[in-house]
């Protein structure tokens, strides 16, 4: 037979167990959710030329947004251009203006070359990566750690997305 005490203390943990079941299955459900809303904008940006082109424009304003997460793209009808449905970022939604002017940038033919210019103009000559490279592989890495860095800080500064393209 269990005593008041310990009939007590197994109510408590089946009590916390039950509320730890609960909070993991909130959890899950809203993982779910999220996973969910990620998938269909995908779906929507893959298929639509117009929604792509947004989501284009967006990444051009900002390009640390992600669509699903930081915002949400509707495009109800073939009538109608596709919008911002939800902003969920703390960054601050762009104006209409800047929409407008990004999604004129990213019609311009030369974008793509213009966007990819930009990253090679700061680049690390072949010339330095190669020597970078020679010598550290002579066992002297310094030089190889600064290229990698710069490297790093062009591709943080103009990063590739697969998100929108």
């Amino acid at each position: 037979m269990l005593t008041n005490g310990a009939l007590n203390v197994l109510i408590v943990i089946l009590i916390a167990v039950c509320f730890w079941v609960f909070i993991l299955w909130k959890n899950s459900r809203r993982l779910h959710e999220d996973i969910n809303m990620v998938a269909q904008q995908h779906s929507l940006i893959r298929n639509d030329d117009s929604a792509r082109t947004l989501c284009r424009a967006l990444h051009l304003l900002n390009p640390k947004l992600t669509t699903g997460i930081d915002y949400v793209i509707r495009h109800d009808s073939q009538d109608q251009q596709p919008y911002i449905a939800e902003w969920m970022s703390d960054f601050s939604q762009p104006t209409a203006d800047q929409i407008r002017n990004a999604l004129a940038e990213i019609s311009d033919v030369n974008h793509e070359a213009k966007y990819a210019a930009m990253r090679r103009s700061e680049y690390p000559s072949v010339g330095e990566q190669l020597d970078a490279a020679y010598q550290a592989r002579q066992g002297n890495d310094a030089k190889q750690i600064e290229i990698d860095a710069r490297i790093r800080k062009v591709k943080e500064k103009y990063p590739k997305t697969e998100d929108c393209i």
